[in-house]
Formats: structure tokens, C-alpha cells, sequence
């Protein structure tokens, strides 16, 4: 498999990780139990794509670089720091369920090109991609959903303060 597909999977494990660590995040520190709940219904979903895609990177021999779940993981600290989206229910948490859609989204873009490149390479032959699109389908509607609820929440109460 050429290097630039390891790249681009590589890529996307840190990605994940940080999917994954900011559920994990949301999971412990969150203060109001619906987006507790939230995250600990999604979080394993999320963790079984993790594991799908680290085993699709073993199946192209293909090692997870350290540097890349090294990066994933000073991210999330970063972004912790700036959104603070574990302990309020505001713009931080917004922003991070902003974040885990635009993921999700762009996890669904990694499933249907591997979709594609699994027609000419048979190692990839033995995922069901279809199944993992369906599950990001499905993921990407119940984060829009509630993205779409905590905006309103959050930016109707913003109107009021400026009254």
C-alpha cells in the first residue's frame, strides 16, 4: 500500500483519539448529566471505529505513528483548555460537539474513499464499510441533533444577556 494511504490513516487515528479523549473528558467532568449521558452513550461507538480503523492499518501493515496519537492527545489538552467543555453547558461544550460532527463527517469521507480503494486493494476486502457508514450516518444525526438543541440554548440565552 503506498504511503500516502498510511498518512491519511495515520491522520485519521489522531483524529479519533481525539474523538475519543474528548468523550472521555465529557464523560468525567461534565457537570449537567444530559451531556453525561450524551457522551457515554457515544463513546463506544467511537472506540469501535478506533478499533476498526487500527485494524485496517495493521491489515496495510501500516504501524500507528506515536508522533500522530501523541499530537491527538496535546490537541485535546489544548482544546480542553480553550473550550473548557467539561464543566459548562455553553459555548465550550457547543464547540465541542461541533467538533466531534465535523469528525464524524469527515470519518464518513475515510469510509467511503476506503470504500473505494478496497475495490483494488483485497486487504481492505474484509471490512464492512458499508456498515461503518451507517453507523457514522446514524452518529452524525444524534450529534447534529443535539449540536442544533445546545444552539439554541446556547445562543437564545446570549440574545437575552445583550437585552
Amino acid at each position: 500500500m503506498s504511503e500516502l494511504l498510511g498518512t491519511y490513516l495515520r491522520d485519521h487515528l489522531g483524529g479519533a483519539q481525539i474523538a475519543v479523549q474528548l468523550l472521555e473528558g465529557m464523560c468525567t467532568h461534565q457537570k449537567d448529566p444530559r451531556y453525561r449521558e450524551f457522551a457515554k452513550g457515544l463513546l463506544p461507538e467511537i472506540q469501535a471505529d478506533d478499533n476498526a480503523l487500527r485494524s485496517i492499518i495493521e491489515s496495510i501493515s501500516e504501524d500507528p505513528s506515536a508522533i500522530k496519537n501523541a499530537g491527538g492527545w496535546l490537541f485535546e489538552k489544548l482544546t480542553r483548555l480553550k473550550l473548557g467543555h467539561t464543566r459548562s453547558v455553553g459555548l465550550d461544550l457547543f464547540e465541542s460537539i461541533e467538533m466531534l460532527s465535523l469528525g464524524i463527517a469527515g470519518k464518513r469521507s475515510l469510509w467511503k474513499a476506503l470504500q473505494v480503494v478496497a475495490r483494488a486493494d483485497r486487504r481492505l476486502g474484509k471490512f464492512d464499510f458499508e456498515s461503518l457508514l451507517r453507523r457514522a450516518d446514524d452518529q452524525f444525526q444524534l450529534v447534529e441533533q443535539e449540536r442544533l438543541q445546545l444552539a439554541s440554548r446556547v445562543f437564545a440565552t446570549s440574545n437575552e444577556d445583550q437585552k
